[in-house]
């Protein structure tokens, strides 16, 4: 039986590949890579027998040869004609948010095989992908519950999974008091709200976002890591930008989603990388003074606030 999993959400494709090996019940996991082993070791493996008579799971990664960046060349016929044999479970693993399909190969190797897509979530199919999984636990989340849940849990699928399974422990039927119980909240999502009002110099939006964060125990230099994380991000897209680098050439020299590339390219247009990288200087700063104890460290970051606003 054949498998491909793809995509650019790899937390995602280890948890697909860990669902394949829960629904053959397999023990015996070959995991190899079309990077260092070439074909021939690869087809020899799937023709080796067990002589317990073991079912075994063979997970080929880096299968470049199924998208349009083949560094591997690999020939897709050899898998063809091994269909159908028995004894193993293939998983070809394509570190790719795209099949090439325009391959005659390609497209006959997916006719036979089971095709899962790992493509990471944005703002837009992040809701989709939960009531997708909510539906598959049957279990029933009122409109506010769910509102609550999508604007907080974040964009990582397996962390998503994680709390739906926790919220199902608790019962079948929640609300908006049972979410905000049990679900932390992802603090990245607040974070980029804390950007937003920084470079809107809403220093009130700010300071309130910052005294959240305290009250979930965040230190504040965690804070200011994480604050800095998406300043930096989105320095390195203004130099990209005046680079002349285009969307697909931001995200693939910064390994970054597209859609994240996008929104960032937008909020970079108000600013310089000389504005971006001096407000680096100042929370770099704030850190240092925080870690060897000049400075109280709500005082200095209510401080910060103050000077740029």
């Amino acid at each position: 039986m054949f498998y491909i999993v793809f995509g650019d959400d790899t937390s995602r494709i280890h948890q697909k590949v860990d669902v394949i090996k829960r629904k053959h019940k397999i023990q015996n996991i070959v995991r190899l890579d079309a990077m260092v082993q070439t074909q021939e070791e690869v087809l020899q493996e799937m023709d080796s027998i067990s002589i317990f008579d073991e079912a075994k799971m063979i997970c080929l990664e880096h299968c470049t040869f199924l998208s349009s960046k083949n560094t591997t060349h690999y020939d897709i016929e050899s898998f063809l004609k091994r269909n159908g044999e028995d004894g193993y479970v293939l998983v070809l693993i394509c570190e790719s948010a795209k099949l090439d399909q325009r391959k005659k190969a390609v497209k006959q190797l997916m006719e036979i095989s089971t095709v899962y897509s790992c493509i990471a979530l944005d703002e837009q199919s992040q809701r989709s992908y939960i009531q997708e999984h909510i539906k598959k636990e049957q279990l029933h989340m009122d409109a506010d519950a769910l509102r609550w849940f999508c604007q907080r849990v974040g964009l990582d699928a397996m962390r998503i999974d994680s709390e739906i399974y926790k919220l199902k422990t608790y019962g079948d039927v929640i609300h908006l008091e049972d979410v905000q119980a049990l679900v932390t909240p992802e603090p990245v999502n607040d974070v980029f709200k804390m950007v937003d009002a920084l470079f809107s110099k809403n220093g009130v939006r700010l300071l309130a976002f910052y005294r959240n964060f305290r009250k979930q125990n965040m230190e504040p230099v965690a804070i200011i890591g994480l604050l800095a994380s998406q300043v930096r991000f989105l320095f390195q897209v203004r130099v990209c930008m005046d680079q002349a680098m285009t969307k697909e050439e931001i995200a693939s020299f910064l390994k970054a989603h597209p859609y994240r590339v996008q929104i960032n390219m937008k909020k970079a247009q108000s600013f310089t990388s000389e504005e971006l990288l001096d407000q680096l200087e100042t929370l770099a700063t704030l850190d240092q003074e925080m870690k060897m104890g000049r400075i109280d460290k709500d005082e200095g970051f209510e401080n910060m606030i103050l000077k740029w606003m």
